[in-house]
């Protein structure tokens, strides 16, 4: 028979387990939620042309298509690392265009990396001014960070396109979005995990709640049964 000590303890226990899972339920919702308006966003702006003074004087300009020109900053390439593509690991290549506001971070596109870490896709210097044509997005912030990244100007790679960083990098004013060319022709979205898995986290999540009260009220009846 378990003592009223015992029996108490298990109720709290229950209760704690009870609404931290409730809460990681209801914020998978909620993250299920912010995705899906993000994908109706993209979905109504992707096809309309902004300038760049335009996209500036947005609050949320993310989704819009974007004509700029300007010629790229000679030696500011980056490496995006940690980028899958078909199940293969690799980079994309971030080039800061010059523009009369402040430097542009153009995503060019995904390029497949060397087994050897040392080594970095050849790329071929562009020199000449380009007309570029490119939907606005997010600048991509890594989902875990363990402190600051060390920067080594040799490997030009990075984790994350966070404004402050790339600043501090390119050093210049960086612009507070990015340029992502070609989103068009490879059916990209602008979420990695879309709003059916936040979803399916949330029924576990809810699913695990009720399991825990149903071992809960198993133990209790063994008590009154004992």
């Amino acid at each position: 028979m378990l003592s009223i000590g015992k029996s108490g303890g298990l109720l709290a226990l229950t209760g704690v387990m009870t609404l931290l899972m409730i809460t990681m339920g209801v914020w998978q919702l909620s993250r299920a939620d912010e995705k899906r308006l993000l994908l109706q966003e993209w979905q109504q702006r992707r096809d309309i042309s902004l300038a760049l003074n335009e996209a500036l004087s947005m609050q949320i300009p993310f989704g819009y298509r974007l004509e700029v020109s300007g010629v790229y900053l000679a030696g500011g390439d980056l490496f995006l690392d940690n980028q899958i593509e078909s199940g293969r690991a690799g980079y994309r290549l971030i080039r800061p265009l010059q523009t009369r506001y402040g430097l542009l971070a153009v995503d060019t596109g995904w390029w497949p990396a060397d087994p050897d870490r040392r080594k970095l896709p050849p790329i071929p210097p562009q020199e000449e001014p380009v007309q570029l044509s490119g939907n606005i997005i997010r600048p991509y912030v890594p989902p875990l960070s363990l402190g600051e990244e060390l920067f080594e100007p040799r490997l030009r790679r990075v984790s994350g396109l966070e404004q402050t960083r790339i600043e501090q990098i390119w050093g210049q004013q960086a612009l507070p979005f990015v340029l992502k060319l070609g989103a068009e022709k490879d059916d990209w979205q602008p979420v990695v995990m879309g709003p059916e898995r936040h979803i399916g986290y949330a029924v576990q999540w809810f699913v695990m709640t009720l399991a825990i009260w149903g071992a809960a009220a198993w133990w209790y009846r063994r008590r009154d049964e004992a």
